[in-house]
């Protein structure tokens, strides 16, 4: 062969490796589908985002009431499809739905997902939490891994499903994980990537045999009224107590990244879920309140920079992310203080800032 044409394919080689290596990963978020019913946990979250001083965080398609009531139902078909328009513009490859099976009002989001026509090239995978698995059992798997089956299915490294388990099951050890393993084997897929999330992931992984650990939420100082700023929630909780302790421990790992933590509207008026929490409500008038922003609520420009920095951390770390994938909290997590998705803008129309400043740097990177 001709020396220059050794060249050339020593470039075009060189070329594709590069690539290869510069790949931006997938970029997902969580969604916590609590604003798709007239009924069931709305009617709570409603509640505690029903204060004035909280209708910033509403979403979009929430409608004020008067007073401090409001009334959120996403439910319908037209509202999925600008989400879908909304998370393909901020860049996002994928959303992640806590799985709460069929018949829950929180399904019905994922449903309206399913069945949209143009999914805007979105995939979706499963967030599972222990306690629902201890509920349901492993004559559950069957039915998760029809989902498995779906095109739209996230998947990895080489047609690997990826499952995240939140908080490993009380009941079930081992034993129920390599059942679901070999059920999506004699399925006809390989076995799936599977990711423990929740407190001290890292020390359970290897005794369920997971793939890789993440986080849901990184929380600060818990569920109090006096949340930390944003910026010390990515510097400490996430980059150094994750990010920095992974690279230390060489644990495998899906990068996590956070659009925040504010838990004040329930700390006002905790959702029945929340027993531990006592009410700590503000007797201000609503007519006298105004929105509570301050250095706990992230601006647009800071979520972009945090995320644009999970890539590059996982860029230099494919060694502990193998998958590839950045992991955001949350998509509407809102009353809980991580949103990604438009929220009701002063003006009665949807505020998209934040997607707008996660296009620019997703798009471009």
């Amino acid at each position: 062969m001709k020396p220059a044409l050794l060249l050339i394919l020593a470039i075009a080689t060189s070329s594709v490796s590069l690539f290869a290596e510069e790949s931006r990963p997938l970029v997902g978020a969580i969604r916590w589908d609590a604003w798709y019913s007239d009924k069931g946990p709305v009617k709570e979250v409603e509640r505690s985002l029903g204060p004035p001083k909280y209708h910033f965080r509403l979403p979009w398609f929430a409608r004020l009431q008067g007073g401090d009531k409001v009334s959120i139902n996403g439910d319908s078909e037209a509202i999925m499809q600008q989400e879908l328009d909304y998370a393909a513009t901020a860049g996002l490859d994928y959303w992640a739905f806590l799985d709460y099976g069929p018949g829950s009002d929180m399904t019905h989001a994922f449903n309206r997902f399913l069945a949209a026509a143009d999914k805007r090239g979105l995939r979706f995978c499963f967030i599972e939490e222990g306690a629902s698995i201890d509920g349901r059992g492993p004559k559950d798997w069957p039915r998760v891994i029809e989902h498995f089956k779906n095109p739209h299915y996230l998947r990895v490294l080489d047609g690997r499903p990826l499952l995240c388990v939140f908080a490993r099951p009380k009941k079930y050890g081992r034993e129920v994980f390599d059942q679901l393993r070999q059920l999506t084997v004699a399925a006809g897929m390989p076995e799936p990537y599977l990711v423990l999330m929740g407190w001290n992931p890292a020390e359970e992984r290897e005794k369920l045999g997971f793939d890789a650990v993440s986080e849901y939420a990184a929380v600060g100082t818990g569920y109090s009224p006096k949340p930390v700023a944003y910026e010390q929630l990515v510097s400490k909780h996430v980059a150094q107590e994750l990010w920095q302790k992974w690279e230390h421990d060489r644990t495998p790992c899906i990068t996590f990244a956070t659009a925040g933590w504010d838990t004040r509207p329930r700390q006002e008026r905790p959702p029945s879920w929340c027993r531990w929490i006592k009410a700590e409500p503000d007797l201000t008038p609503p007519e006298q309140q105004k929105p509570l922003r301050d250095a706990v609520t992230a601006k647009p420009e800071q979520i972009a920079k945090h995320v644009l920095e999970a890539v590059h951390w996982t860029r230099s770390h494919r060694d502990l992310n193998p998958a590839n994938c950045v992991l955001i909290y949350g998509w509407n997590e809102n009353d809980e203080g991580g949103w990604l998705i438009p929220t009701l803008g002063d003006d009665g129309k949807p505020d998209d800032s934040r997607i707008q400043a996660l296009g620019k740097v997703l798009r471009s990177h």
